[in-house]
């Protein structure tokens, strides 16, 4: 009887065994409508928090940051250039390579579903939108890649970083060379362009991919390439556009506590999540990573930057105050990935920086940005090339601090990292120019799994 009873029972879990489960996702089931495609591609928006890890690799390698009066470990190792290509010294440094090839994984994989889900006829139109602003995201990660992982661009470098346009969890992909890896770049920002609508400053959204924003970061792009022409450009379009022009005083300081988002082109939107705030100052009020010495001292008495971007608490310690708080908690803030203020430095430098430069221009750009941070503020004239690149970039410092920018900026234009003895000992004041440290290591894991996976010079 129990045989039976058994026999009965096993023949009853293979009936259940054969049949499709009708809970469970699929490639069959996961993509049916464009709705789902919209999930998928809300779902990348999500991973790009990888932008993250750049913003706090940059300011620990740079001159920006210092360690904090509570860091108990906290980037300490990436602080003091003691990071290798393991998860125990270089959790840091090698984060972005999985995040960023995870988007572009979630890219590959929704990608191909957008052409063959259904949509009814007020839906079509979404169709291509969705297709633009997954190539743009791409794109984008592609990008983020060759910033941090290869050598300052040179198109014949052999030593890109591996182009990936279909998604295989099995595949071993080598290195592009860094001219094949623009090249896919930009055929996606540009396809993009083109299936992407036109914005205006009354229907401009800043949590998703338009037409103005990717052409922000194409500007972006052409001045880490030394294609000054097409920067300017760019960022002439984003300017002209209108969708969010410079402001000052109140309404500047507001960005940061995200009661508006003035200014910002592009930004990953944190309900709940202190991703960004908690990256600097713990929830409760713990100061891991501080604004350096250096960086306070470059504020004048009358730049708003000074109070907005840096806090002095009970103790005395300084604090990152430009990620801090907003009306949903404390260091609960939306990460700001792309700014006009961007735009103006990158048009400024671009025309500086130029065969034949506009200095004229170039001043003006930089001059409107000041006037729009400093109280009293008066034009400045400069008396050639030198001195006012040197004063962009000084900008750009002071503008952009902890969002991702200065050792790139640093690295792309040869220059060292120069900190204060008050900021760092000895050991690590100083980063010199073209040190093999300014590209970061690939990751160990990415290695072992790889055998056609070459590591970077120096690791």
């Amino acid at each position: 009887m129990i045989i039976a009873a058994a026999a009965v029972g096993f023949s009853s879990c293979k009936k259940d065994l054969d049949q499709q489960p009708t809970d469970t996702f699929s490639e069959a089931n996961a993509f049916l409508t464009l709705n789902d495609v919209q999930l998928g591609t809300n779902a990348i928006y999500g991973r790009y928090g990888a932008y993250a890890n750049d913003m706090f690799v940059s300011a620990l390698l740079s001159d920006e940051a210092k360690l904090g009066a509570d860091n108990s470990g906290s980037g300490a190792l990436t602080y003091r250039y003691q990071y290798a290509s393991d998860n125990t010294t270089g959790g840091d440094v090698i984060g972005a390579w999985g995040s960023y090839y995870s988007v572009i994984d979630q890219v590959n994989r929704v990608l191909p579903k957008v052409a063959t889900v259904t949509a009814t006829p007020t839906e079509e139109p979404r169709r291509n939108v969705l297709k633009g602003q997954l190539l743009a995201m791409r794109a984008i990660a592609h990008f983020g890649l060759l910033q941090s992982y290869c050598k300052n661009y040179n198109p014949s470098e052999s030593k890109g970083v591996p182009v990936l346009l279909s998604s295989n969890p099995v595949g071993k992909p080598s290195r592009n060379t860094m001219g094949e890896v623009m090249a896919q770049i930009e055929a996606d920002l540009n396809a993009a362009r083109t299936l992407l609508p036109g914005v205006t400053p009354g229907d401009f959204r800043d949590t998703v991919l338009n037409r103005v924003n990717v052409s922000a970061y194409q500007a972006r792009i052409a001045l880490y390439k030394k294609d000054y022409d097409a920067a300017i450009n760019y960022a002439t379009e984003v300017i002209d556009s209108r969708v969010k022009p410079l402001v000052s005083g109140g309404q500047y300081q507001a960005i940061w506590t995200d009661d508006v988002s003035s200014e910002v082109l592009f930004r990953i939107r944190y309900a709940t999540s202190t991703a960004i705030g908690s990256l600097w100052t713990t929830t409760g009020g713990n100061v891991n990573i501080a604004p350096s010495d250096k960086l306070a001292a470059s504020y004048g008495p009358n730049d708003i930057r000074l109070e907005t971007f840096i806090g002095t608490n009970g103790s005395g310690n300084m604090y990152v105050n430009k990620f801090f708080t907003s009306s949903r908690g404390g260091r609960v803030v939306d990460m700001k990935a792309c700014r006009t203020a961007e735009m103006y430095l990158i048009r400024a430098e671009a025309n500086a920086r130029k065969a034949s430069p506009d200095l004229t221009a170039a001043a003006a750009d930089l001059n409107a940005l000041r006037s729009n941070r400093i109280t009293g503020y008066t034009n400045e004239t400069f008396a050639g090339a030198t001195e006012l690149i040197d004063a962009i970039m000084l900008e750009r410092y002071k503008e952009l601090a902890f969002e991702g920018f200065r050792f790139w900026d640093l690295k792309r234009t040869n220059q060292s990292v120069n900190r204060l003895a008050s900021d760092a000992s000895a050991d690590w004041q100083t980063l010199a120019a073209g040190n093999y440290r300014f590209v970061l290591p690939i990751p160990n894991s990415e290695l072992l799994a790889n055998p056609n996976m070459v590591q970077n010079d120096g690791y």
